[in-house]
Order: structure tokens, then C-alpha cells, then sequence
């Protein structure tokens, strides 16, 4: 089973892919190339996740991008803070067992 930390940092990986192809769709908005892609996530066999990027034939929805962005942004501040307790949690273990 993979530690938390590592759950958390591949859930940055596949977060920063998201935010990617958020970015990527925003800028194709007003193209004749304007299908959205997507990113499906599933979880990992060790707890983990896993992403992949689906092209889409929908036209890229700007209130749905903003969307995306919005929860990424939030998906990060939350796995950043499991990194952040988890080294927070490690350093009071390893005091106690100084």
C-alpha cells in the first residue's frame, strides 16, 4: 500500500493534467478546433489515482471550464494540506521517539 504522501502527490499529478486541459479548452474556445477534452480519473489498485485524457466531441462550455478550474484549485489546496499534516505528523513522531 502506498503512504499517504504518495497518495496525495499523485493526486497533485493527476490535478496539475486537469488543470491542463482546462487550460488547453479556454484557449480553443473561439477556434474552429473547439471540442473539449476531458480528464477521467479512477482510482489506483494502491489507493492512489490514476488520470487519463479523453478528447471530446462537445464544444468547449466556458461555465463548465470555470468550473474545473475552480475545483482543481480546490483539489490542490486540499492535497497540499494532507502533505503539510502528514509532515506535520512525522516530525511530532519523530521528536516523541528522540
Amino acid at each position: 500500500m502506498t503512504d499517504i504522501s504518495g497518495i496525495a502527490s499523485g493526486a497533485l499529478s493527476a490535478y496539475s493534467l486537469k488543470q491542463a486541459v482546462t487550460a488547453s479548452n479556454i484557449a480553443k474556445l473561439n477556434t474552429s478546433d473547439s471540442a473539449a477534452a476531458s480528464v477521467v480519473m479512477q482510482s489506483g489498485k494502491d489507493g492512489g489515482v490514476t488520470a487519463s485524457v479523453v478528447e471530446g466531441f462537445d464544444k468547449v462550455d466556458i461555465s463548465r471550464e470555470a468550473v474545473d478550474l475552480a475545483t482543481t484549485g480546490t483539489a490542490f489546496k486540499a492535497n497540499i494540506k494532507v502533505l503539510s499534516t502528514s509532515e506535520e505528523m512525522n516530525r511530532t513522531l519523530f521528536s516523541i521517539k528522540a
